[in-house]
This record gives C-alpha cells, structure tokens and sequence, in this order.
C-alpha cells in the first residue's frame, strides 16, 4: 500500500541523500557553502552504513527524530503541568498535521525540532526547579547545540530562552547563574560553525527566493500550526474544535507557565515576520515548525472538565482522520517510477538533461540512477538556493553534444521536465515519443537529419 514512508524522494530530500552519502568531511565542507548546518547530513550519512540509502531508511531516520521530539513535549508538559496533560500534549502534538507531514521528510525538520524540545525541556528544569542541577547545564549545553547544529533558525529559541533570563536574573540570581553557564558553554560550543555561519547570512542577504510575508501569512501560518497544516476537508472544522479549546481554557491557572509556552510558540514566529518585513525575507513555515509542541501543551493544559475535554476528544479525531488520509495517499512526483522506465528503454548511446533549470530535477534523478545535467542553453549562473553548492562541473550542459567519446553519433536525447513539453527546444532533434508520469514528462528526442 502507498504510503508516506515508501513514498519517491523529492528534490530537497535528493539533495540531502546525494549530500549524506559522501564522506562527512566533504559533508561539512559542502553544506558550509550552502545553507545549513551539517548535523542533519552527518548523522544521515551514519544511518545510511546501517540501513542503507532506500526512502524507507531515509523517512524512518527522520521518524524517529520526530517520535523523540514528541518524547520530550510529554516531558515537558508533564514538569509544567501533570502526567495527564503530558499524554494529550503528545497526543496532540503526535498527531497536528503540520507537523506529522515532516516526520517523513528527508531533511532536517524533525532533527530541529528534536533539538528545540529537548533544549526546553532542560531550560524549564533550570528555570523551575527549587535547586537546579549542575547536569541539568550539560543536557541543556548538548540539547541547544543539537538544534543550532540543526537548523539556523534554532537560534530563535534563544530569543525565548533570553527573554525568561532576564526575568530570571531579577528574580532569582543564583538559578541564573545556572542558566548564564548554559548559554556560555552553548556558545562555546558552537563557536566552531560562527564563520559558515556568517557566510551563509550574507548569501541568503544577497537574495532568496521566499517574498516578503503579509499579515494575512503570519495568521494563516499560526492557523497552519495549529489544526489547518494539512489541506483536507476536515482541516476546518479541526481548526473551530481548536478555537473553541483556545476559548475554554483557564488562562489564569499556572499563567507563569502558560506565558512561557506562549513566548515559545509566538516570538519565534513574529520575531521572523518583523525581520523580514525590513530586511531580507526569511519567514517560511516550515523553518519554525519548532513551535507547535508549545501550542499543542497549551491546547491539553487547564482545561474544564466536560467541555475542553469533549473539543480535544474531537479534535484528536478529526486530526486522526486527516493525518491517515495524508499517510495512505502520498503525492510527491512519481521519480522511482520514471526511473524505471528511463532505464528500461534507455540505449547505451542516449544522454539525458533535465530542462528546467529554476526548478530541475537534478537531484531526484541523480538519486534514482539517472543522472542527468540541467540543460541550460544560454549563459549565466544558477541561485545558490537549487543547491550549487553540491553541483559538480558536469552537472550543467550548455549544449546537446553531436558525438559521444569514441566519435560515436548522439541519436537521441531523453528530456526531464515538470513543465509543458512545447517549451522544450532541443535543436536538431524532433519529439519521438512522451511519457507521462504525474506531472512529471519524459520525453525522447531523435536526432534530425537533414
């Protein structure tokens, strides 16, 4: 049966495959000119020695970041709160659809969310408990370090982590103390990664591909976060049984917990909306997906008996219904089936090109075993963004070559596009023939003989 674990590998998840199957030092030399920190690829690099490369061992990787990272939302609400909120706080965060569609994606979203739970959950220990302890610092030290080299926006945790010191260091200076050492030997901790890290600000400062965010993008990503990930019949109604949770909630009971969980879910989110309304634009879903176990805790916790209890009851069902309907019916472009019929009428003498080059398939097809260049005709150079970083000289084509090695005559061209097939244009070669797979289009071009 189809389904979200055996489902083909998309472009971002090819890159990060190509990316972890080479040795880690070329790993971390490579993603420091691209975007990212290296943890992600390094530790899939490691899992690929053990389970190999397939899209089951890639998704179950990431799975079980995921599984880990709810581990620590029931442990967090479990300190805050009690055991029972613990259990619906994971259930819920579990099941929120936005997040369950990135725990069967191949790239770093889970390992950052995993990361930003658990660097919370020793905070809130250093920040709660009567007398910390000196442990606590070294698994809030491991935990924050994990997320920052995760994903750059990890960094937002600290913007909350920050704000609560400050409280902290007017309340209470000895426990501050303990949170202070946290953050120095975070620090110390990633001063390695402060030079890639500088140069990759300045190539996403010298232009990316993500427009300026309106106010209408902040509340649908809040909205998104909170039942509406997930477009499905059923997402509204989630929505409205979330809202009503929202409007029977005791605010007021623990409110010193409740206002932490809001900093957590909310200022990373409007922190990157502000940003990107004066400098470059940075504000995108899935890069702060981080947030939603604070709003899945606040969902379970100080709720009225009767009432919250039956709208979280629904909303765990229409959650249930929407996140199996996801599961059961991938739709991620079918590559592994075009693959197969790339290779299975592929001649020795043939050559293949991806054709679009602002959105080519260089990365899916190199994963599937049919490397093809990006055909790009006229001069100039790609965005890093398609990921050049990973790009070798022979990944881009200028010109369909006349001869192979050998002064053997090229006879056909094979064609990857997402696109219509009337904007490809191979000179001297006339369609032959055209296989459709999804949206996506394989075409054969003969060589034209005049």
């Amino acid at each position: 049966m189809p389904n979200q674990f055996t489902a083909p590998i998309w472009g971002d998840e090819g890159f990060s495959a190509i990316l972890s199957m080479k040795p880690i030092p070329e790993i971390i030399e490579v993603i420091s000119r691209d975007t990212s920190p290296p943890l992600f690829n390094i530790t899939e690099h490691l899992w690929f020695q053990v389970f190999g490369t397939s899209e089951i061992a890639i998704r179950s990787l990431v799975f079980l970041y995921f599984l880990l990272a709810v581990f620590f939302t029931y442990k967090i609400a479990s300190y805050l709160f009690n055991q029972k909120v613990g259990v619906l706080a994971a259930i819920l965060t579990f099941l929120n659809p936005f997040f369950f569609t990135y725990a069967f994606e191949g790239r770093m979203y889970s390992i950052l969310a995993l990361g930003v739970t658990a660097s919370m959950y020793f905070f809130l220990r250093l920040y709660f408990d009567k007398k910390p302890s000196p442990w606590l610092i070294l698994g809030y030290t491991l935990s924050t370090l994990w997320a920052l080299y995760s994903h750059h926006f990890a960094i937002f945790i600290l913007l909350v982590q920050g704000l609560l010191f400050i409280k902290l260091l007017i309340k209470n200076r000895k426990k501050a103390l303990y949170v202070f050492l946290g953050f120095i030997t975070t620090g110390l901790g990633y001063t390695p990664w402060i030079i890639p890290l500088y140069n990759q600000t300045k190539m996403v400062g010298g232009g990316f591909w993500l427009g300026t965010p309106t106010f209408r993008d902040l509340l649908n990503l809040i909205f998104e976060y909170l039942a509406d990930g997930i477009k499905h019949p059923l997402s509204r109604y989630a929505l409205y049984s979330v809202f009503i949770i929202i409007a029977l909630r005791k605010w007021f009971t623990k409110f010193e917990k409740t206002l932490v969980l809001l900093l957590w879910f909310l200022t990373p989110i409007i922190a990157t909306w502000i940003i990107s309304q004066f400098f470059q634009s940075i504000f995108f879903n899935r890069y702060l997906l981080y947030t939603i176990p604070a709003a899945m805790i606040i969902l379970a916790s100080s709720r009225r008996k009767f009432l919250s209890n039956l709208a979280i009851l629904l909303t765990i069902l229409l959650f249930l219904a929407i996140d199996t309907h996801y599961f059961t019916h991938p739709t991620k472009r079918p590559f592994d089936k075009l693959a197969d019929y790339v290779l299975e009428t592929k001649r020795g003498d043939d050559i293949l090109v991806n054709w679009n080059a602002s959105s080519h398939h260089l990365w899916e097809t190199k994963y599937y075993g049919i490397p093809a260049p990006i055909y790009i005709p006229s001069e100039g150079v790609l965005p890093f963004f398609v990921g050049t970083a990973l790009m070798e000289e022979d990944d881009i084509i200028r010109e369909i070559p006349t001869t192979l090695p050998g002064k053997v005559r090229l006879q056909r061209v094979g064609v990857i596009t997402s696109g219509p097939v009337e904007e490809v244009q191979i000179p001297n070669y006339t369609k032959s023939e055209v296989a459709v797979f999804g949206d996506l289009r394989f075409i054969w071009y003969e060589k034209t003989f005049r």
